[in-house]
């Protein structure tokens, strides 16, 4: 099957399963989105799911490097993980939900201006402290990670890629506290909403590949004759108003 015919497929399951719905959303930065997407719900697809993991598989069958392990991004990218795991015999390992949202957390309260510094350090680390007990094995990272490992990370979907840097830092952090050299090869993502994350990795020297961009699936819907075309022209306002 060829790369578009795969895209055409896998647009109108996104739609069909309600992964993609088109309205009004407030994101997590504020802005109001006329489209959104959420594949939280692969768990209850599997079609959509098998659809998503060979999109995936391709990007990694078309890697300079083969990964020895697969690292998911909780939650969905560690689904995916484990489905390609399967798939495509590549070991997995997983971020741990609750350093990620520690992460996020220190990372809105270092950028609050109306918050003393003295405070931050201070919940920084009490943070750190309920992060390490948090479980009777104090690890950030699940599944055995061995040296000299090249690590590819897989997400779902990027837009900042802010999620994907904690991601890496604290895959490197664990790495570190295991005495284990690896070997980040990138990120790998289903859907770009193309809104500044790739920009961001490259930033950070740091590989992207992605299956899809939200162009290409909105651009596929209304050819196939799935969407109007003012939602067509809706969305792409709306890319063309992000920010960079």
């Amino acid at each position: 099957m060829s790369h578009d015919s795969l895209i055409d497929i896998f647009s109108r399951e996104l739609l069909a399963s309600g992964a993609l719905t088109f309205g009004e959303y407030r994101l997590r930065s504020g802005r109001i989105s006329p489209y959104y997407i959420d594949l939280r719900i692969l768990i209850s697809k599997p079609r959509l799911l098998s659809i998503a993991v060979e999109m995936i598989s391709r990007l990694i069958d078309d890697l300079p490097l083969r990964p020895t392990k697969l690292c998911g991004i909780p939650m969905t990218g560690a689904l995916i993980v484990s489905a390609i795991a399967v798939s495509k015999n590549i070991p997995g390992i997983y971020i741990r939900k609750e350093p990620m949202i520690y992460k996020d957390l220190l990372r809105k309260i270092s950028g609050d201006s109306s918050i003393d510094p003295g405070c931050v350090d201070s919940l920084s680390r009490i943070l750190g402290g309920v992060r390490s007990k948090t479980h009777g094995i104090s690890r950030l990272v699940d599944g055995v990670i061995d040296d000299g490992d090249k690590i590819l990370l897989v997400d779902d979907v990027i837009t900042t890629g802010d999620t994907k840097i904690e991601a890496i830092e604290i895959l490197e952090e664990e790495a570190k506290r295991r005495g284990k050299r690896i070997e980040i090869l990138g990120v790998a993502v289903l859907i770009d909403r193309e809104e500044g994350g790739e920009d961001a990795m490259i930033k950070r020297g740091i590989s992207l590949y992605r299956a899809v961009g939200i162009r290409s699936i909105i651009n596929s819907l209304e050819k196939q004759g799935l969407i109007d075309k003012s939602i067509q022209e809706a969305v792409e306002r709306y890319l063309r108003g992000v920010p960079h």
